[in-house]
């Protein structure tokens, strides 16, 4: 059964990433085209990114999980839902914050990678790239190691995830 949760859970998180990029990647392209605005700068491709992909994402993690469902797109389909770890519905400011840990090291990518990138040497860009990439597979193997019940993004905030009927 446990295993069937990890399972589940990369799923649906693979749902939940697939179905933002196909919806959010086109609609940034014809905003940006119909606006004729075209970033060049690494910093201009971060604060587009910021205003095309992570604040949607943000949004629509945080209002998945505190919704009455508990659960996103994939979650549903894949009957998960998360929980507070007594079992009782996640509230607006627990669910901000697991999505704040959750994202982190997509964040921390996005920092890195772009908005600090004319800023910082190489050597300290890279760093941060890798403190980024760690941290994404320490969240996988707590993951593992939880049987898909939690990740440290649930540990942080004290949230679990469960089968549903």
């Amino acid at each position: 059964m446990s295993q069937m949760l990890l399972l589940k859970r990369l799923a649906a998180y693979l749902i939940d990433i697939c179905l933002l990029f196909a919806v959010l990647a086109p609609t940034t392209l014809l905003v940006e085209q119909g606006l004729g605005l075209f970033p060049r700068t690494p910093y201009q491709v971060w604060v587009a990114a910021v205003v095309s992909f992570s604040i949607p994402t943000w949004l629509y993690f945080l209002f998945s999980d505190c919704s009455r469902s508990g659960a996103t797109v994939g979650k549903k389909i894949l009957r998960l839902k998360v929980t507070q770890a007594g079992g009782a519905r996640v509230g607006l400011l627990r669910s901000l914050a697991r999505t704040a840990v959750k994202l982190l090291p997509w964040e921390m990518a996005h920092i890195f990678g772009f908005a600090l990138a004319e800023q910082v040497g190489p050597t300290f860009q890279a760093a941060g790239l890798i403190a980024a990439n760690g941290l994404a597979l320490i969240y996988a193997a707590v993951l593992v190691a939880r049987r898909g019940r939690c990740s440290v993004h649930d540990l942080a905030v004290r949230t679990e995830v469960k089968l549903t009927r």
